[in-house]
């Protein structure tokens, strides 16, 4: 046995490398998403729903002075009071549909309010009602105090012709989702990454069988291809798989996917990095957390590997 000494005369310590400490700095004027409501259907206020959250669905996109907004449930409330302590005054917000877990917070989102912003809102055609008649009807003084008129910033309402559409340094472009009335998801690229979000989305309507007998060419697949190719070259996919396979059967036509079905169409789609979103108000943490943990034993049991993880109130991430 032998041991060694340090050479003669040679000391160590902390300050063997004095000079200037490592301070790495966060470089926050990169693309951005951060995701204000992660919730389906109602809110979900309680102790047990604090790690998810229990806003809405609302979702946005940074770029230095550039904002784009991706539905208004009541997780836009907090986006607006975020809003009041930038510099940022020209707003973009993209509606998925205009179901009320998608347009509630839109009374609470405090720009709307203040003069010198301007507010684009986007919205695709079949819609019952067009955008405007919309969002004016949920600020009728029957529902609430105040008023559109009463709103002082600029408001425009837009359709979705162009696909995609050009917006800043941004490109956003939509595909229609399977879901009650006029639903689509979109895709932002951005600083040459693309993040798509889509909330609502009944992948294989009905189907209960199991996920591995579902190829791209199989019959029941085949309506769908249009989803699937718009999730292939995404980054980041943020995509619901609202219920468990025990409640499905239940849910069919709800306009949500069961687990199983959403990995499905995750496989088919060769999607890198997923994000599940529009968590049922019935599915507390615990819950939520045990449902991850067999979303990734489906994805194995698939042979695929994705990386895998549960959206949540105030989830930040820069493009990668």
């Amino acid at each position: 046995m032998s041991t060694s000494t340090p050479a003669k005369g040679r000391t160590f310590g902390a300050d063997e490398t004095a000079g200037a400490s490592f301070t790495p700095v966060l470089d926050t004027t990169r693309a951005r998403f951060t995701l204000w409501g992660t919730r389906g259907s109602t809110p979900t206020p309680g102790a047990r729903f604090l790690r998810h959250g229990g806003h809405t669905s609302c979702m946005s996109v940074v770029l230095g002075d550039e904002q784009f907004i991706f539905d208004a449930g009541s997780g836009i409330r907090e986006l607006g009071l975020d809003l009041l302590n930038t510099s940022r005054r020209k707003l973009h917000l993209f509606i998925t549909h205009t179901h009320w877990d998608h347009i509630q917070g839109f009374p609470f989102f405090a720009p709307a309010y203040l003069p010198g912003y301007e507010i684009t809102i986007y919205g695709a055609e079949g819609f019952g009602k067009d955008l405007k008649s919309v969002f004016s009807g949920q600020l009728d003084q029957e529902y609430f105090p105040v008023q559109m008129e009463d709103m002082n910033s600029s408001l425009q309402f837009r359709h979705l012709e162009e696909n995609p559409v050009p917006v800043g340094s941004a490109l956003v472009s939509w595909e229609f989702a399977q879901h009650p009335g006029a639903t689509v998801g979109y895709k932002i690229e951005i600083e040459g990454r693309k993040i798509v979000w889509v909330p609502d989305n009944e992948f294989l309507r009905g189907y209960t069988g199991p996920p591995e007998e579902l190829t791209r060419d199989h019959p029941l697949v085949e309506p769908y291809d249009g989803m699937i190719d718009f999730l292939t070259d995404a980054d980041v996919v943020i995509h619901e798989a609202q219920y468990t396979c025990e409640e499905y059967p239940r849910k069919i036509h709800w306009g949500h996917s069961s687990i199983s079905n959403a990995c499905a169409l995750m496989k088919l789609a060769g999607v890198r990095r997923w994000i599940v979103t529009h968590h049922d108000p019935l599915h507390d943490d615990a819950f939520l957390e045990a449902k991850l943990q067999l979303t990734r034993q489906i994805m194995e049991r698939l042979g695929y590997e994705t990386e895998v993880s549960h959206g949540y109130d105030g989830m930040t991430d820069y493009f990668r």
